[in-house]
């Protein structure tokens, strides 16, 4: 009885998985997060006449943290916008050429993001600038800046060694 052989992902694949599914996780539990603070405000407000002084930061905090760790989500997921109009022009060799100048690029981009965003929260944190209704530095909301940039610097250099590997396949 011959078996066919079943196509392995490659540990770089597996990776981008693992890193979806956990950043996935997480962006849903701080979105249920935010969305319980915020319910728990008007639940507060309407039936028993009293707010919550922090809801507002502490919502805006966690929504800024779930559109940075959703941006890595969508990289990851190749969700985000693209002009695929050079690729009905081109030729397959040309738009895997393409796509490799466009990683390294992508790289470059997260690199200058990472080393500006690492010093904003540097500065924040040295700073000892806090939050005015609860006493969480600014720092660390703005860590997610460079955290963000390292992820998706990561998932871009996973994606660049797929575009190598399929640019060597493609026939001239």
């Amino acid at each position: 009885m011959d078996c066919e052989p079943v196509a392995r992902a490659s540990r770089l694949d597996v990776i981008s998985r693992v890193m979806d599914k956990i950043l996935s996780y997480i962006v849903a539990l701080l979105l249920v997060a935010m969305s319980g603070v915020v319910f728990g405000n008007v639940f507060s407000r309407y039936l028993l006449n009293t707010t919550w002084g922090w809801y507002e930061e502490v919502s805006r905090f966690l929504l800024i943290w779930i559109v940075f760790l959703g941006a890595v989500v969508c990289m990851i997921r190749g969700d985000h916008l693209s002009i695929d109009l050079l690729s009905i022009v081109f030729s397959p060799r040309v738009c895997r050429a393409m796509a490799i100048l466009t990683d390294v690029l992508v790289l470059l981009a997260l690199a200058i993001m990472c080393k500006g965003a690492w010093d904003m929260a540097i500065d924040s944190l040295a700073s000892g600038w806090v939050a005015s209704s609860i006493p969480i530095p600014y720092g660390w909301v703005y860590m997610i800046g460079p955290v963000s940039a390292v992820l998706m610097f990561i998932q871009t250099l996973i994606k660049t060694a797929g575009d190598i590997r399929s640019f060597r396949e493609v026939q001239p």
